[in-house]
């Protein structure tokens, strides 16, 4: 992810609309060992694009607050896309991979 977001900065920058919230996710998503402490975690709706794009899938986000989409912005890959079905559970701070 960490590569999606380096190669494709002006992407990013144009969808987050700042510098700082690039680099704050390439922050978070350098962590190496066990278990990441909350700083590290991913966060939504940002992450979510860079999952997509990352690995060429449809992420579907379930959670109580409001459910979304995120689709492809592009394709570099002529693999077949998937989709990516995670709940949020919003009491544990936690999200579930439901389908994949």
């Amino acid at each position: 992810m960490i590569f999606e977001l380096e190669h494709t900065m002006n992407i990013y920058l144009s969808l987050f609309g700042s510098a700082e919230r690039v680099y704050e996710l390439i922050r978070r998503i350098q962590w190496r060992d066990g278990h990441a402490p909350p700083e590290h975690w991913l966060d939504t709706p940002d992450s979510l694009y860079l999952i997509a794009n990352a690995f060429n899938l449809c992420v579907v986000l379930i959670a109580q607050i409001g459910s979304m989409i995120v689709l492809l912005m592009y394709s570099y890959s002529d693999r077949t896309t998937g989709i990516l079905v995670i709940g949020h559970l919003a009491e544990q701070q936690h999200f579930i991979k439901l389908l994949a």
